[in-house]
């Protein structure tokens, strides 16, 4: 794990340092350097409207995020495990998984204004056709043979969705979290930019700066909470199911 560590940070500090002569180079008005970049950020943190809109945007990203999740992965499972509703709804999956939020914002802002609902109901709409296109083909990649081992033993349906296919879904569940949590976070930053509110909103305006280092700053907090919201969704993983990282950490190759 040490060396893992030590992997991790060497490459985010040859990025670092990469950003950096790239940035000497091309000039702030192109691609701020991280130096610069760094002194911008200490003044939005004093300033206090970075972190307060990015708080304000992150709270109705996370209730978008939350229905997306509790709509999604029962409904892929379902389909999954249902031809019937395979074939009802696996067509409109198709199609709207592919359909740009972008697109329907105008749509949106007529029906909801451009309040709360408003920038909740595009993160919903981002991220719940990912959640339930990735549970939904692992509810179908389930191996009939563990069902039917079930069956033999006499397992009533509701034991063998217990200890069969909810264990078998698990590590699908966690790759859905963390796609849908990316599409939110990117949902969330679109709809503010047509509406120039909130985060997008403040990211909107530091475009037209004669610097880019405001427009760095604002793009290096999102990564910065996108990375610690995936830390967050695997620590969350690893306690509410230990044996799978277990497993997985006895099967994993050593690096």
């Amino acid at each position: 794990m040490s060396r893992r560590i030590a992997y991790n940070l060497a490459g985010v500090a040859i990025a670092l340092l990469l950003w950096e002569a790239i940035g000497r180079l091309m000039g702030e008005a192109l691609f701020a350097p991280l130096s610069v970049v760094l002194v911008e950020y200490v003044k939005m943190l004093r300033d206090g409207q970075m972190l307060g809109e990015l708080v304000g945007s992150l709270r109705q990203m996370l209730v978008g995020y939350v229905l997306a999740c509790v709509v999604g992965l029962p409904i892929g499972v379902a389909m999954g495990r249902s031809r019937l509703l395979d074939a009802l709804l696996h067509p409109w999956l198709s199609m709207l998984v592919v359909t740009s939020v972008a697109s329907l914002v105008p749509l949106f802002v007529i029906v909801f204004g451009t309040g709360f609902w408003f920038r909740a109901v595009i993160v919903f709409l981002a991220a719940v056709w990912y959640v339930m296109l990735t549970i939904y083909h692992g509810a179908r990649g389930i191996e009939p043979r563990l069902l039917d081992v079930g069956r033999s033993f006499g397992a009533p349906p509701l034991t063998r969705f217990h200890k069969i296919i909810l264990p078998a879904l698990y590590p699908y569940v966690v790759t859905a979290l963390r796609i849908g949590l990316v599409h939110a976070i990117r949902a969330m930053v679109v709809a503010e930019m047509f509406i120039i509110l909130g985060y997008g909103g403040l990211i909107y305006r530091a475009s037209y700066s004669l610097t880019t280092a405001p427009l760095l700053g604002l793009l290096l907090t999102l990564m910065i909470v996108g990375v610690a919201a995936n830390a967050a969704l695997q620590r969350g993983t690893r306690v509410l199911a230990p044996w799978y990282e277990d497993k997985m950490g006895r099967s994993a190759p050593p690096l």
